[in-house]
This record gives C-alpha cells, sequence and structure tokens, in this order.
C-alpha cells in the first residue's frame, strides 16, 4: 500500500520546479537569493532540490505576481495568507472583465520602465543592467516582455526618430538588452515536448534582432524549444535549420523597410524550402505592409507577444 508523501522531502530539480510552476530558472534563484522566497535542499554535487511544500509555495508566489502584486511584498507571507490572498485574486479575476495585460500594467511595472529609460539617457550600462534584473525578479516573464520591454523598445525607437537618443546611447542599450534576454533565454524554462521546436531568426537584410529575440524568449517561456538563430539570414540557411530540427514552426521579425523587393523574395523562398508543413509565424513592426504577402505564402501575421503565445498554444494542441 503507497505511502503518503512527505511535503518537505526535496526531491525536485530546479528543472523540474520549473516546469511545474511556470518561473523560469533564473526568476527561481533570484527569489530565492533576494527575497528568501524559498530555502531548498542542496544534494551532495550542491544542486537545488525542492520539496512539494517548496513547489507549492512558489506556485503561490507566481499566482500573485500575475495577478499584479509585488514579489517584495509577498514572499515573506505565510501559506494561509498565501492561499487566502491568491483565493480572493482568483475569484476577481473570474468576476472581472477580461483586460489584456499590455493594457493593464501595475504602477510598479511603469516603475521600471521609467528606471531602464533613465539609465539610458544617462548612459549607464551598469543601472540599465540592474534595472532589467529587477524587473525580472519583480513580474513574470510574460509581463516583463509586454510590460517592460516591449514599451522599452517602442520607446528607444521614438527617442531616435524624434533625435531625443544618441545613437551612442541607443547602441549601448541594445548591447545590454541583447545581452539580458539572451540570459533569459538560457534560463527559460524546460521543453515540455521535443516535437515542440520553432526556429526564430529575422530574414537576409533585417539586422534588428530584438523583437526576435523576445519572440524566442516567449516560445521558451511557453515550454518550447526555440532555436534561435541571430539576425540577418537568408532564407536557404532558416530552413535547413527548420529541417534538421524538426521545427513544427518558423517564427521571423520584421522591422524595416515598408514594401523592400529582397525581404519579398526571401520569404516567397523560405515558403517554397519548409513547405506548408511547418507553420510560418511573422511579426514585428514592419511586417503591417505585407499582408498580401503573407496571405499568398500562408504566413501567420501576429500582432504582438500575446498573439504569439496564443498561436503556440494552439500549434502545442494541436501536436
Amino acid at each position: 500500500m503507497p505511502t503518503a508523501r512527505d511535503p518537505e522531502r526535496a526531491s525536485h530539480p530546479i528543472q523540474v520546479v520549473a516546469r511545474r510552476t511556470g518561473l523560469s530558472t533564473y526568476v527561481l534563484r533570484a527569489w530565492e537569493h533576494r527575497y528568501n522566497a524559498v530555502a531548498p535542499a542542496r544534494s551532495a554535487s550542491g544542486r537545488r532540490l525542492y520539496s512539494d511544500a517548496d513547489v507549492e509555495r512558489l506556485t503561490l508566489l507566481q499566482s500573485a505576481t500575475r495577478a499584479g502584486r509585488r514579489i517584495g511584498e509577498v514572499a515573506s507571507l505565510a501559506r494561509e495568507d498565501l492561499v487566502e490572498m491568491c483565493l480572493a485574486d482568483s475569484f476577481f479575476r473570474a468576476s472581472a472583465p477580461a483586460i489584456p495585460i499590455v493594457d493593464s500594467a501595475p504602477p510598479e511595472v511603469d516603475q521600471h520602465l521609467r528606471t531602464c529609460l533613465e539609465a539610458i539617457r544617462q548612459m549607464n550600462p551598469f543601472a540599465l543592467e540592474a534595472a532589467l534584473y529587477n524587473a525580472s525578479v519583480a513580474v513574470s516573464v510574460q509581463a516583463l516582455l509586454e510590460n517592460v520591454m516591449c514599451p522599452l523598445l517602442h520607446a528607444i525607437g521614438h527617442e531616435c526618430r524624434h533625435g531625443d537618443m544618441r545613437i551612442s546611447e541607443e547602441h549601448m542599450a541594445s548591447a545590454i538588452i541583447r545581452s539580458f534576454l539572451g540570459t533569459l533565454k538560457l534560463n527559460g524554462r524546460v521543453p515540455r515536448h521535443s516535437e515542440l521546436t520553432v526556429v526564430v531568426t529575422t530574414p537576409a537584410g533585417q539586422r534588428h534582432e530584438l523583437g526576435a529575440l523576445m519572440a524566442a524568449v516567449t516560445a521558451a517561456n511557453e515550454g518550447w524549444n526555440a532555436i534561435y538563430l541571430g539576425a540577418d539570414l537568408p532564407a536557404d540557411e532558416i530552413a535547413a535549420a527548420a529541417f534538421r530540427t524538426g521545427a513544427r514552426a518558423v517564427a521571423v521579425s520584421i522591422t524595416y523597410p515598408d514594401s523592400d523587393p529582397q525581404l519579398v523574395s526571401e520569404l516567397r523562398r523560405l515558403r517554397r524550402q519548409i513547405g506548408f508543413a511547418v507553420v510560418l509565424l511573422v511579426g514585428g513592426g514592419g511586417a503591417s505592409t505585407y499582408r498580401r504577402l503573407f496571405e499568398e505564402i500562408g504566413a501567420l501575421r501576429l500582432e504582438n507577444l500575446i498573439a504569439l503565445r496564443d498561436a503556440l498554444g494552439k500549434l502545442s494542441a494541436s501536436t
């Protein structure tokens, strides 16, 4: 007869906990070090081992932060208080009208955005790196990307176009953000299934990669095996990577320019190379002018990261 499992017995490695809670290993470590959210045991080799009680607590904390609460305000709460809080939040969400998270960012998320912009204006890469780190431990990956990173990139682009930000400031910010997103992806969730692979890149001539990198982080956070190839890749190479990895989808980001004949040719060639068994996802600020092309080649245009998550969710359900 099976015996009851001891909830305090530490047996779960960090990758399992990341999968169960939806938190990246990056955030798990940060919540432990900075907020003492949990205190995992250590194996003989020094690896973190979490108990069932740890997993439950982290799941409750994840729920609380998704509801808009700051991790620093809830990390020290007792289990009973967390349960009561999460139940109340759940009841409110069920009874309230649905509001997209991108339109309802908590005030502290706006503060993270302002802090990042101020660090860029001061040409202070260390302050920008710290601001991004602080944001990553305060909110979920989804909220970080949609409510901090996307508005931040839009603000940088707007200020550059209007002469309010120097090119050197933009380049500094891009370098720090690229490194930060790369770390975020590497510390993302463990893929749920080996067949859930998506290749992410930008087509030849498209050198702005931060949108594609955010798409890769989003896919990884949704449990996909996100193969990020960098920027400015010819159609033949994208297709070769898709076939070699057995990708279910290819996601490309387009930023500029409008009505580019080279881009049209590259996307047509990419569709011919990968066939229609592989889903072609296209996003980015420059994608809106290519609607007819997307209809022609059977590509799915994505307005934002929320649309990407929805598309990946549907693909995952059909796999």
